[in-house]
């Protein structure tokens, strides 16, 4: 622009009056290309959007996953690997068989035997001995026959190759598959009757050491024994 302040003015006149001559000319204006123009759009446009995506993406981010809009949840999860470890115990058992040989040195055969009989009624219910291990000429042992009888009266017959009635005469001791004989020291009844006697057991030189009461009934063709346990072990009836 002109400096005014150079300007003359005169003084008889209202008006401005301007020398040309003292103007100074307006500078000219740069003129831009229109590559440069190109260049600055591009540069601007950049900046421009690098600007916005400074600020977009961050918001973006933080509208996506804690903003009211949030659709991705943001969780650390932990995995635990359990390793279970199984101990099998195998149990070995041996089972051991023991063959056991046992010799029978006393053969019993006791069997209940039920009759139709119009006598006693011994006669018609008993228990049938055969051993021969009772008979007076058997050698001794150690039979007992307080495991075989008790207090309460068993009713016996004594039948086959073990003798058909309980001795009636004193044997030796240590016969009969025992140590102390026993033998009936009584008188037997008749036919159809019955009654009580005396078993005396012999010991060593003793014919009746020791000695229990008992019943016997004539059943017309067998004799039935009403016997009760001795009264002491290794003491046993001995047949003939």
């Amino acid at each position: 622009m002109s400096n005014w302040n150079f300007v003359p003015k005169l003084a008889s006149s209202p008006h401005v009056h301007v020398n040309l001559n003292n103007v100074v000319s307006a500078p000219k204006k740069v003129a831009i290309t229109t590559p440069s123009k190109i260049v600055i759009a591009v540069t601007a446009t950049v900046v421009v959007v690098l600007i916005m995506t400074s600020v977009l993406v961050p918001l973006f981010l933080v509208l996506t996953y804690t903003g009211p809009f949030a659709t991705t949840s943001l969780s650390s999860t932990t995995t635990t690997t359990t390793t279970t470890t199984t101990a099998t115990t195998t149990t070995a058992t041996t089972t051991t068989t023991t063959a056991t040989t046992t010799t029978a040195t006393t053969t019993t055969t006791a069997t209940t035997t039920t009759t139709t009989n119009g006598g006693p009624s011994e006669c018609s219910s008993y228990t049938t001995i055969n051993d021969v291990t009772r008979l007076t000429t058997a050698t001794g042992g150690s039979g007992c026959d307080r495991t075989l009888f008790s207090s309460n009266t068993t009713w016996v017959r004594f039948n086959g190759a073990g003798g058909t009635q309980l001795a009636t005469s004193a044997p030796a001791s240590s016969q009969c598959g025992t140590q102390g004989t026993g033998w009936y020291s009584g008188s037997l009844p008749a036919s159809d009757v019955s009654n009580s006697g005396t078993v005396c057991y012999a010991w060593n030189s003793n014919n009746c050491n020791w000695s229990n009461t008992i019943q016997v009934t004539n059943c017309g063709s067998f004799y039935v024994w009403g016997l009760i346990s001795p009264p002491v072990c290794s003491l046993r009836y001995c047949t003939a």
